[in-house]
């Protein structure tokens, strides 16, 4: 029997979701380095951290907006968990999807434990324009983890983003397979320039717009998905 709809994976959704998710890692990673003391939380992915960063965010967002994260981030780790995916990608999926399941749990298990709030005008609960702009306190989040574990985390939501966005090979022209196959030959970027007629600024702009087409954030990831793909081949 053919799986519904529901089951399918949403890129659109996945992709906000995964957003969301590189914007809060990397907003820690900045409340670190401007001088909060990293947290005992090595993996800001577990449900040992959630339990602890729900607070924070419940603290600063509307319930009605928690519902809505909540929902999202529910469908997107049901889907994932139906998908067939590079096994260069596995560690990744596996850190998203983590987080994406252990925050809906907890974010589901604090707004059970409250009461609904109270109907604003008109009878409707109170969305999220009923509220003065919410600020989420990235200080208390990085007081919880690591600035190595919050890298860590933007990367992975990066590389399920890049995934999930990602086109198919035919999507990159013939300088860009000429200048990916060279990159991948582990070459100086130095060298790389002089080969292939670059200056070495243009080339770094060529670089950044390759690893857009393939959906990655940086060489690393762009050489791993390129080999899973068959594009050095």
């Amino acid at each position: 029997m053919a799986r519904s709809d529901e089951s399918s994976l949403d890129p659109v959704r996945l992709s906000l979701a995964c957003g969301r998710i590189s914007g809060s890692a990397r907003a820690i990673a900045e409340a670190h380095r401007f001088g909060v003391a990293e947290g005992l939380h090595q993996h800001p992915w577990t449900a040992a951290y959630m339990r602890e960063a729900i607070g924070v965010y419940a603290a600063a967002l509307p319930v009605t907006y928690q519902r809505e994260v909540a929902s999202l981030f529910g469908h997107c780790a049901d889907s994932m968990a139906r998908q067939s995916i590079p096994a260069s990608l596995a560690e990744d999926w596996l850190i998203v999807s983590e987080y994406l399941t252990n925050a809906t749990s907890a974010i589901l298990d604090r707004l059970a434990a409250q009461p609904d709030p109270a109907p604003a005008r008109g009878g409707e609960p109170p969305g999220i324009d009923d509220h003065e702009p919410a600020i989420v306190h990235f200080d208390q989040l990085a007081a919880l983890t690591t600035t190595e574990g919050a890298l860590r985390l933007e990367r992975a939501a990066l590389a399920v983003k890049g995934h999930a966005g990602a086109g198919s090979p035919g999507a990159l022209n013939d300088e860009q397979m000429r200048l990916l196959k060279a990159v991948a030959s582990g070459a100086a970027i130095a060298d790389l320039a002089t080969d292939l007629g670059y200056s070495q600024r243009s080339l770094y702009r060529a670089l950044s717009a390759l690893w857009r087409a393939l959906g990655v954030p940086d060489r690393v990831q762009g050489i791993r998905k390129a080999a899973a793909e068959g594009l050095l081949d």
